[in-house]
């Protein structure tokens, strides 16, 4: 088996936070925070730092070659251990499908207006399929490929916004904004925690080295939070955020207002067509972690995989499975707008902040109590 080595797995965390972060990020802090918004890294960035802390240690003890799905079947023993796979499998191919229709709706909304969701969510789903058929290498090195030029676009499109930022928008954030700036921290634990969280599936495809990884996780933290904290300053700054909360993709009605683009036209469709490449990755990421998952609880040894697209040995027909049953969830969900937004709102954030916050814990606690750790 060839490994991914430990920077590839940091770059591929941050690539895949960056489609949930510009789809929920914007609006749900500015509902739960209002002006204070743009500071809700500061409350949330101690919390996270505590439990990288407590994940990098987790690890530390454990065998090489090892991640949260062997974690599992080691600490919950035969009988449970397939059960909580079979949960954590359908929660990804649930995410899955959520991102690939929510995905397909920011296409529609700002770019194809006349267009049906369901051709972006087939097409894409298809896509995604071919990537997890291939090895957990080849998806590192697809995302440490184009982390570089999607984050490149977004810093140059976040600072070339600033200079329309309107202080108004933004201060005096006094003692009062307290409460509301502690809200306000909940969304960004929720991204963050699933660039914590979904990578532990892929613990076990890398590279041994010498550097602890708590200090990645600590300056890879450090390094998305401003990122954050940039996005959402540029946002609510011009803005303000009454009308953030209000729309429903923030960033890109941000993009087709910027002074910079007015002399090129539909420069907002190549910047939503960017954004094709995190949503990409998050699906097929969730698509070959799902499929891990199942052969793992089916008794099969995932690891030992080479990633031949063409071979259907050893339980792989699972992951053509993983794809369909990823599609129907996209192409069956939120047949209307408000549904759909009530998904990306509510259900999918508090469902994923759950299980990036308690799964390893709750994995932790019962394996020290049954002496399985």
């Amino acid at each position: 088996m060839k490994r991914i080595t430990a920077h590839q797995w940091t770059l591929m965390s941050s690539l895949l936070l960056l489609g949930p972060a510009l789809r929920q990020l914007p609006r749900a802090a500015a509902e739960q925070a209002g002006r204070a918004a743009w500071l809700g890294a500061l409350p949330a960035l101690p919390l996270l730092l505590l439990y990288a802390r407590f994940l990098a240690r987790f690890w530390e003890t454990r065998p090489a070659g090892t991640g949260l799905a062997e974690a599992a079947m080691q600490v919950l023993g035969a009988r449970w251990g397939p059960v909580v796979l079979y949960a954590l499998s359908g929660w990804l191919l649930f995410y899955g499908g959520f991102v690939l229709r929510s995905g397909a709706d920011r296409l529609v909304v700002t770019v194809y207006p006349q267009s049906a969701p369901a051709v972006f969510t087939l097409s894409m789903g298809l896509c995604c399929l071919i990537a997890a058929l291939g090895s957990a290498r080849s998806l590192a090195r697809t995302a440490a490929m184009l982390w570089p030029f999607v984050t490149g676009i977004l810093l140059l499109l976040l600072l070339v916004s600033l200079k329309s930022v309107e202080r108004v928008n933004l201060l005096p954030v006094t003692v009062l904004d307290l409460p509301a700036l502690a809200h306000g921290a909940v969304p960004v634990l929720n991204v963050l925690g699933l660039g914590l969280f979904l990578p532990l599936f892929f613990l076990g495809y890398i590279e041994p080295e010498a550097r602890p990884l708590a200090a990645r996780r600590v300056r890879w933290l450090l390094g998305e939070s401003l990122l954050l904290t940039l996005l959402m300053l540029a946002v609510l700054g011009n803005f303000g955020a009454e009308l953030v909360s209000r729309l429903s993709q923030p960033f890109f009605t941000l993009v087709r207002n910027l002074v910079f683009f007015r002399s090129l036209e539909r420069i907002e469709a190549l910047v939503v067509s960017c954004w094709i490449f995190p949503d990409f990755l998050l699906v097929s990421l969730c698509l070959f972690a799902a499929q891990h998952c199942l052969r793992l609880a089916l008794g099969e040894k995932p690891l030992l995989d080479r990633g031949n697209r063409l071979d259907a040995s050893r339980l792989r027909w699972l992951i053509p499975f993983c794809a369909l049953a990823a599609i129907l969830v996209g192409l069956l969900l939120g047949p209307e707008l408000y549904s759909l937004r009530r998904l990306s709102e509510r259900t999918v954030p508090f469902l994923n902040l759950c299980l990036s916050f308690l799964t390893v814990p709750l994995l932790y606690f019962i394996g020290k109590r049954r002496k399985t750790l």
